[in-house]
């Protein structure tokens, strides 16, 4: 049995999946200058590291990316100073699949679409922890699956929710380093001072408080994987120091003139733009390009539905109900989510559809069938405060799911002030989208 899909070039044929990817080619008007688009990602601008390298000063450093895709050559506005048109219509990321010219910046450029080229992929649909089906996962399996075995430096992208680290740890899992260490660190989370110990170790003495010596994660990593959650909030001097542990794998402890050879592979992320970053001065040059030829991206959940259900029976089996029936209309409700949260929004709902679930199909949604849930305690004293608890817990999770966790709503429809309705979800382990943590930030909001 054979079946296309028309909007992806993509066919099904005896388990197996093959993908055609329209590439092309790139010209710069009025020079012999062309650039070949397959499926590596490239990229455009005056840094000399660039694929194609363009001597115009309305040019950024770093100012687009083209890619061969099912969909066409994707081209992506790398938050350049000058931006990037057709005609007048300003591009921040679309898919090329006619002859047409565009402009970076002042300089002008020719797209030429080529013959697509069918691309065999493999149908295993998992790669470490990570699933999925679509011919975007599937491609992006057979990248980490080549990359895996290697000790290049990575950057992941992806939006917040995606699961970067995940894919991080996958990538260790995959690779020759599986039996040495995985360590992560988040790089905005901590002073430049302290990052510095962290990542390179101190000795006793170095600084007020440094009462013995310290290793430091690139020691602690040797052999193994370190991964860098939010690169781009590292400061340029950490990047100097970064940059130069990664080029001569070596790293000297804070107050230590004495080096220390590493055997490290560096992983990286972040949810900042880092072509912004650089073009606004804020992330080296150098740096950027060290590591960010080798890019892998996740794509968003909302470009991946097929893959809802297969997802949730993955999560309900990661929290122990591995047999729990879904109901087929909640199902189809989860597709129409716009999901800004990705695949730990899915992974949240779930764990509130199961808040007290025992047996029948588990809903998302407003409805949450009594008989699905615990019953109240029965007789005996303090039963009354008992089964008070437990209507307000089948309540709030009730209204949680139907409201999406917008606490303005929840609000709104049970007729209850704000306040109160935080109280409530908080008790019972729910999080309020727009309910704020003791930091300021939203409740909830994380970089992955």
């Amino acid at each position: 049995m054979t079946r296309t899909q028309d909007h992806e070039s993509t066919t099904f044929t005896e388990g197996t999946k093959s993908v055609a990817i329209r590439g092309g080619r790139i010209e710069v008007v009025g020079q012999d200058t062309r650039l070949q688009v397959g499926i590596e990602r490239l990229t455009i601008g005056r840094a000399r590291s660039c694929a194609l390298v363009l001597e115009d000063k309305t040019v950024s450093t770093v100012h687009a990316e083209v890619q061969a895709t099912p969909k066409g050559v994707r081209l992506v506005d790398l938050s350049s100073r000058n931006g990037t048109f057709i005609g007048n219509l300003a591009v921040t990321d679309m898919h090329l699949t006619a002859p047409c010219d565009f402009r970076c910046g002042a300089q002008r450029l020719r797209f030429v679409p080529e013959t697509p080229q069918q691309i065999v992929l493999d149908p295993d649909h998992r790669f470490g922890d990570l699933i999925g089906t679509t011919p975007e996962m599937l491609h992006l399996f057979a990248t980490l699956r080549r990359l895996a075995p290697s000790s290049v430096s990575i950057v992941i992208r992806g939006e917040t929710g995606t699961g970067k680290e995940r894919v991080a740890k996958a990538i260790h899992d995959a690779s020759p380093r599986r039996s040495k260490p995985f360590l992560a660190i988040n790089c905005a989370a901590m002073a430049e001072q302290l990052l510095e110990s962290e990542l390179f170790g101190h000795v006793r003495g170095a600084f007020t408080g440094a009462e013995t010596d310290r290793k430091g994660l690139f020691v602690e990593a040797h052999g193994g994987t370190l991964f860098f959650d939010e690169v781009a909030e590292m400061s340029l001097a950490m990047q100097v120091k970064l940059l130069r542990a990664l080029d001569n794998r070596e790293v000297r402890p804070v107050g230590s003139d004495q080096p220390r050879k590493v055997d490290v592979r560096s992983l990286f992320a972040s949810h900042t733009d880092l072509s912004r970053a650089l073009n606004q001065g804020r992330f080296r040059e150098d740096l950027y390009f060290r590591f960010v030829k080798t890019t892998v991206e996740l794509p968003p959940l909302r470009d991946r539905l097929d893959d809802l259900g297969l997802l949730i029976q993955d999560i309900l089996k990661d929290l122990g109900h591995p047999d729990a029936p879904v109901d087929d209309a909640s199902l189809e409700m989860l597709r129409t989510r716009e999901w800004p949260g990705n695949v730990r929004e899915l992974r949240n709902l779930v764990e509130v559809a199961l808040v007290g679930w025992t047996d029948g199909p588990l809903v998302f949604g407003p409805a949450v069938p009594a008989g699905r849930l615990k019953e109240p305690v029965d007789g005996g004293a303090g039963s009354y405060e008992a089964a008070k608890q437990d209507f307000e817990r089948r309540y709030y999770t009730a209204l949680y799911a139907a409201c999406r966790g917008s606490l303005k709503k929840m609000a709104k429809a049970s007729g209850r002030q704000r306040p109160t309705v935080r109280a409530a979800v908080r008790a019972y382990g729910l999080v309020a989208e727009d309910d704020e943590d003791a930091t300021g930030g939203r409740e909830g909001s994380e970089s992955q």
